[in-house]
């Protein structure tokens, strides 16, 4: 596409605020000339957002795909309206931009991904980790060899998610279970980005149905193609990074049989070897200690995200490392470790597609 892009933006919820810069910031390709979103209290913020008084409001996608002339839209819905929205857009001829998580199951990612085969256009799920930039310098780190062979991965995500009675993020049904497939398939995406493709799961969960339907607490253990380990985990009742001296808000770290390395919110991302490191230049008279490696730009990964899509719908050279066929693969993890807490077996991998069921 040599003209400007027509974007129409689908949801007008909170994750909007992360995806609205990636699309300002390229005016010169990209204009967002629409919004399907019921909520008319949220129609100024959102307006401000994209410095725009002509932007037009729907009451749902599917008026928006039927009156509004797109090139591609960007879905910020719910979970569960991920794959009838995608489906949808595909079939109306638009490329396709999904927040994540890319839908609540494996079955419905495969409605997704053929409704885009079949009507020739794009699906890329903005899982933004792998575009940040301090998550993209431990996967240098990583794939640089410096670590040797990969040991161990581990993987955290802890946040303090209190929502109002009636927000959709309580309701199983809508996030697709609970905080392992909403946000745990962060650190399972990144996982699977920088060590490969995961063999078996186990997982044990928390509910508190103080907070939600699903588990606010979740621990996976995978085993790797490659023979690594992984564990990661979700705490969605903790503090963490908002309280004086707290925790952090998430955290990477590999280890191997030469070296480890990590990334910590807020801190970035740091190095030791354990003998002379000649991949990442560093002063070796630190007494051991890890020292911090720079990262190679300082935009957001949803604004990396959004950029890298644009170019790859103009038809210029792109880095999109998302495509919807990839990132199946987290969902698959997230699907298997509630197969694992169900069974209380490991769960190999690849599992069968099964439809959404409500129990």
């Amino acid at each position: 596409m040599a003209k400007k892009i027509r974007i129409g933006i689908m949801g007008g919820g909170r994750i909007l605020g992360a995806h609205a810069p990636g699309f300002t910031s390229e005016p010169e390709c990209c204009e967002v000339v629409a919004v399907a979103e019921p909520r008319t209290e949220l129609h100024g913020r959102i307006r401000s957002m994209f410095g725009s008084d002509k932007l037009a409001f729907y009451s749902d996608y599917t008026e928006l795909l039927e009156k509004c002339e797109l090139d591609a839209v960007d879905i910020v819905l719910p979970h569960d309206l991920h794959m009838p929205a995608a489906v949808a857009a595909a079939k109306a001829k638009k490329h396709v931009l999904c927040e994540k998580v890319m839908a609540r199951n494996v079955y419905e990612c495969n409605l997704m991904i053929e409704a885009a085969k079949e009507n020739g256009v794009t699906l890329t799920i903005a899982h933004d980790r792998r575009y940040h930039p301090e998550w993209a310098t431990l996967k240098r780190i990583a794939d640089s060899g410096v670590l040797g062979k990969i040991l161990f991965w581990k993987l955290e995500h802890n946040q303090d998610v209190l929502f109002a009675e009636n927000d959709w993020v309580r309701y199983r049904s809508k996030i697709g279970g609970g905080a392992i497939m909403s946000c745990l398939t962060h650190q399972i995406d990144a996982l699977r980005w920088y060590g490969g493709e995961v063999a078996s799961v186990s997982a044990m969960t928390k509910v508190e149905p103080s907070r939600m339907e699903g588990e606010c607490i979740g621990a996976v253990l995978a085993n790797m193609e490659n023979g690594a380990l992984a564990l990661l985990s979700i705490n969605w009742f903790t503090q963490s990074h908002t309280a004086k001296n707290g925790l952090w808000y998430e955290f990477n770290h590999v280890t191997g049989t030469e070296g480890e390395a990590y990334f910590m919110s807020g801190k970035g991302t740091w190095l030791k070897t354990r003998g002379e490191n000649k991949i990442f230049e560093y002063d070796l008279n630190t007494g051991g200690e890890f020292v911090r490696i720079p990262d190679e730009n300082a935009n957001s990964g949803h604004m990396n995200c959004i950029s890298e899509w644009l170019r790859m719908l103009r038809g210029e050279e792109s880095k999109v490392l998302t495509d919807g066929r990839d990132v199946l693969k987290t969902v698959e993890v997230a699907e298997a470790a509630y197969l694992s807490e169900k069974t209380g077996k490991t769960i190999n991998l690849p599992i069968v597609p099964t439809p959404w069921a409500e129990n």
